[in-house]
C-alpha cells in the first residue's frame, strides 16, 4: 500500500515509494521518449532510395513516398538502426563510409503511449548491390529516386492527399543530405561500466 508502479518489463514490475512526506519524490521517471530513423541512402549515380508503406500512419500519408526507417532497437546506434532497416525493407546494403553522417533531428511529444519522438535522419552510402528486394509485407513501393524527380514530386502541406508525392519535410531532408554539412558520430570512452557512448559533432565548414 502506498507503492507507485514505475516501469514493467517482461521479467518484472518496479514499483517505488518515497518515504519522507515532506517533500516530493525525486527518483526520475522511466524512459519516456522513443527513436525513430530515416535513412537518406544515396547510390552512384546520386539518386536517393525512396519507399512507399504498404500501410501509412495516416490517411492522407497513404502512398506518399518517403524515407526508409523505423524505430530503434536498444543498444543500437543511429547509424546502425537505418542500415538495418534499409536492409530489412530493401535488401540494400549501406554505411556511413564515403559521406555519411547525420543530417537532423526532429524532438517531438504526444505520440503513440503519450511518449515523446525523436526522429533522427542519417545520410547513408549504397555499398554493393543497388538492386533493390522489397519487403511485401512492409513496403508497396521503392525505387531509386533522381534528385529532380524528388523536388517534382512534392505535394503542398494543403494537399488533401500525399499519394505519389514526397512531403516537403522529407523533401528538406534530402536536401540537406546532399548539400548541408552533417554531423559525425565518434564512439566515445564512459565513466560507468558496460555503458557505450557515442558523441555527435557538426563538421567544421571548410575554408
Amino acid at each position: 500500500q502506498g507503492f507507485q508502479f514505475h516501469h514493467a518489463k517482461p521479467e518484472y514490475v518496479e514499483m517505488t515509494r518515497w518515504l519522507p512526506t515532506d517533500q516530493p519524490s525525486p527518483l526520475p521517471a522511466y524512459a519516456f521518449t522513443q527513436v525513430g530513423v530515416g535513412g537518406v541512402v544515396v547510390n552512384s549515380a546520386g539518386h536517393v532510395l525512396m519507399v512507399q508503406e504498404r500501410v501509412s500512419p495516416t490517411a492522407k500519408m497513404q502512398g506518399s513516398w518517403k524515407l526508409p526507417g523505423g524505430l530503434a532497437d536498444p543498444g543500437e546506434d543511429f547509424a546502425d538502426t537505418v542500415a538495418r532497416e534499409v536492409r530489412e525493407e530493401t535488401g540494400i546494403a549501406a554505411s556511413l563510409s564515403n559521406g555519411g553522417g547525420v543530417v537532423s533531428l526532429r524532438h517531438s511529444h504526444g505520440f503513440r503511449f503519450g511518449v515523446g519522438d525523436l526522429y533522427v535522419v542519417v545520410k547513408l552510402v549504397c555499398e554493393g548491390s543497388e538492386e533493390i528486394q522489397m519487403d511485401e509485407r512492409e513496403l508497396a513501393g521503392a525505387r531509386w529516386v533522381p534528385w529532380e524527380e524528388v523536388r517534382a514530386m512534392v505535394a503542398p502541406p494543403s494537399a488533401e492527399s500525399f499519394d505519389g508525392k514526397v512531403s516537403q519535410t522529407n523533401l528538406d531532408f534530402i536536401s540537406s543530405a546532399l548539400s548541408g554539412a552533417l554531423i559525425a558520430g565518434t564512439p566515445t570512452p564512459s565513466s560507468r561500466p558496460g555503458v557505450s557512448s557515442m558523441v555527435y559533432t557538426a563538421r567544421a565548414a571548410e575554408t
